[in-house]
């Protein structure tokens, strides 16, 4: 194993160290937060594709080509069916005041984290959970599971890839680390039923989308409030 490629799995084994540190000296401005855990995604996912493109990482085939077959057309027309599924939840949060204080209610231990304004929640759906969608996916599928699958089969490796990236996770609480588990083991399921990592990308892009726009049109703070409460003689 090539030493560039035993330096990313130790950056990929000490991330939660890194997520730690950052908890402790987090901005107040979600949007910069957002920026900043972009920022360090692409960076050791830029640093993946160089072992890669240098043919120096142990896992030679990123599976990034998208076949037409029956498994990929199903997969593509369930998450086609769970946009339709948000929309109409989005509608209904925003219609439904008994619907909306629930999803508050679900969403509140998260709420530090989670887009409330406008601004927060663009930068949450366009950079961030693009970015976690891309990133995580082929670091933990593309790359991880493949790894470890070469050295213990398929059902280690998806225990192992999926336990590590809930531990990524480890700064929402060990609840969520168990949670983000289980959902590492789902994708690396449909890795597998799609044989590609195009699809896993999609889902995970829009499970974070999900979460964003659920969270904001539940909890929304319109910026006019906003400056209507800093200025209240204005």
């Amino acid at each position: 194993m090539h030493y560039l490629e035993l330096i990313l799995i130790g950056i990929i084994l000490l991330y939660p160290l890194v997520d730690y540190i950052n908890e402790k000296y987090k901005s107040k401005n979600k949007s910069i937060e957002y920026i900043k855990i972009s920022s360090l995604l692409w960076i050791i996912t830029f640093f993946l594709a160089y072992i890669y493109f240098i043919e120096e990482l142990s896992v030679v085939n990123l599976d990034y080509v998208v076949e037409i077959n029956w498994q990929n057309i199903l997969a593509i027309t369930l998450i086609l069916i769970a946009v339709t599924y948000l929309v109409l939840l989005i509608k209904n949060i925003i219609l439904n005041e008994k619907l909306r204080l629930e999803v508050v209610s679900k969403f509140e231990p998260f709420i530090d984290i989670m887009p409330v304004t406008k601004k927060q929640v663009l930068v949450f759906t366009l950079l961030l959970s693009v970015t976690a969608g891309i990133c995580e996916e082929l670091i933990f599928r593309a790359y991880l599971f493949n790894l470890i699958d070469a050295h213990t089969g398929t059902i280690g490796a998806i225990l192992l890839s999926s336990l590590i990236f809930g531990i990524w996770h480890v700064y929402l609480g060990w609840q969520e680390v168990l949670r983000t588990s289980i959902m590492g083991g789902i994708l690396c399921g449909v890795y597998i039923f799609s044989g590609n990592i195009i699809i896993p990308i999609i889902l995970h892009i829009f499970i974070d989308i999900y979460s964003g726009l659920i969270c904001y049109f539940a909890v929304r703070k319109p910026e006019i409030n906003e400056e209507i409460n800093r200025h209240p003689n204005c």
